[in-house]
């Protein structure tokens, strides 16, 4: 059984040293994806298309908006409720 018998710190400090001239900067873009492959977007949105979505989202937005809020005053007035009851 072998090791290293030194400081932590300075087993630290070796790792450290070891991995930042393992990998150099320009290395780093291989992880980034798989390079010399074309990609194509086929789709292409139009205007109208765009505004729809939008008019989408900002109804969707709105309904869930309504609903937290009625969500809060029904439990408000259960809260209120509960105490009403505890303090009679």
């Amino acid at each position: 059984m072998g090791g290293y018998c030194g400081s932590p710190a300075s087993v630290m400090k070796n790792n450290k040293a070891q991995r930042r001239t393992e990998r150099k900067p320009t290395d780093w873009k291989d992880y980034i994806g798989m390079k010399n492959i074309p990609t194509e977007d086929h789709i292409k949105a139009t205007p109208e298309l765009l505004a729809q979505i939008r008019t989408k989202y900002k109804r969707e937005r709105k309904r869930k908006n309504i609903f937290q809020i009625i969500l809060a005053f029904l439990s408000l007035i259960i809260a209120i409720g509960i105490l009403y009851l505890l303090t009679i």
